[in-house]
C-alpha cells in the first residue's frame, strides 16, 4: 500500500476527475493548501478535513485517514514547543537552511549515527 498521503490524495482525485478547486471548496480551505497537501509541502490535514476529503472524492474507505494518523503520529505534535525549549534546534535547522540535499543528506547520516551510538 502506498504511504505517501499526498500521492494517495491527488491518484484518487485525478481517477475521480475532480478538480484541486471542488476538493478545497467541500473542505473550506484554499486551493494552495490542498496542493501543498498533494505535493507534501504539508502534513495531511485533521482527520475530520481528511474524513471530508474521502466524502468528496467518494473513497470512503478509511485509507486516506489511516495513512494520515500514521503520518501525523510520528510528527512532532509541537514543533514549536519543542524549538523554544532547546534553542540550539533552531539553530541547527537556521544553518542547514542554506546546504545542498547532498549536505543535508551528510548531516542526517551524521545525527543517525550519533543517536544509534547512544541508544547501545
Amino acid at each position: 500500500m502506498e504511504t505517501n498521503f499526498g500521492d494517495v490524495l491527488k491518484k484518487a482525485r485525478v481517477a475521480k476527475k475532480i478538480t484541486i478547486r471542488e476538493v478545497s471548496d467541500y473542505i473550506k480551505k484554499s486551493i494552495g493548501y490542498v496542493s501543498d497537501i498533494e505535493h507534501s509541502r504539508k502534513l495531511p490535514p485533521d482527520l475530520e478535513t481528511v474524513r471530508k476529503m474521502e466524502e468528496v472524492l467518494g473513497t470512503g474507505t478509511g485509507m486516506l485517514v489511516n495513512i494520515a494518523s500514521k503520518i501525523r503520529k510520528k510528527a512532532p505534535q509541537n514543533l514549536t514547543q519543542r524549538l523554544k525549549a532547546r534553542p540550539l534546534l533552531s539553530e541547527v535547522l537556521l544553518r542547514a537552511d542554506d546546504l545542498s540535499d547532498e549536505d543535508l543528506k551528510d548531516v542526517i547520516s551524521n545525527i543517525a549515527e550519533i543517536t544509534e551510538k547512544e541508544e547501545e
